[in-house]
């Protein structure tokens, strides 16, 4: 596979979620959506949903901390410092300070993006950028200089296409392990009931 060496600040614009000034308390009437990490917990591509609902108002101007679709996210605080792609969002959404938001440039995909970030070799790298002993992070300048394999943006695709693949194989299987576990124990207390009744 051809591919060239680049790093991510020559992928996309690598910029700051907003600072938050106390813990993030929903506000009904709130202008802007708020995304968290704890809203991307397996860092698959990312889809709004109703249970994520978390609006304020955030204090200056929030227009330079927007979310939109295409962007990705990176988580840069703690040791989770995944990656994912967003895919639907409201209208007004703010990351906060957890993330980074990676505006991807024309020649690279958001989802290869996202995929590329989260590949073993890659999280390695992030390993060894990562600061501080209390919550560690991964400095924004440090996480532009990491380089990543960039192919043509059609191979780029095909990876993800087959990555999306291999994650809905893992799901169905373990939707299968845990309905087999189910049935073996639907059995088993059947079995013990039968026995009981004797």
């Amino acid at each position: 596979m051809r591919a060239q060496l680049k790093r991510i600040a020559e992928c996309a614009e690598v910029l700051p979620g907003y600072a938050l000034k106390a813990r993030a308390e929903h506000e009904p009437e709130g202008t802007y959506q708020v995304m968290m990490a704890k809203h991307i917990p397996d860092c698959r591509p990312y889809r709004y949903i109703d249970e994520h609902e978390l609006r304020m108002t955030p204090a200056g101007s929030p227009e330079n901390y927007r979310v939109q679709k295409g962007d990705v996210l990176f988580i840069s605080r703690g040791v989770r410092n995944c990656a994912a792609v967003i895919e639907s969002v409201p209208e007004k959404t703010i990351a906060s300070a957890t993330f980074y938001i990676l505006r991807v440039y024309p020649t690279v995909d958001p989802s290869y993006l996202a995929w590329c970030l989260n590949q073993p070799p890659i999280q390695a790298q992030i390993g060894q950028i990562r600061t501080g002993a209390g919550t560690p992070i991964v400095q924004r300048n440090a996480l532009g200089d990491v380089q990543i394999p960039v192919p043509p943006l059609e191979e780029q695709k095909r990876l993800v296409e087959l990555g999306a693949l291999m994650a809905e194989e893992l799901r169905l299987r373990k939707r299968l392990v845990e309905a087999t576990e189910a049935y073996h124990r639907v059995l088993g207390q059947q079995l013990i009931t039968e026995l009981n009744q004797d």
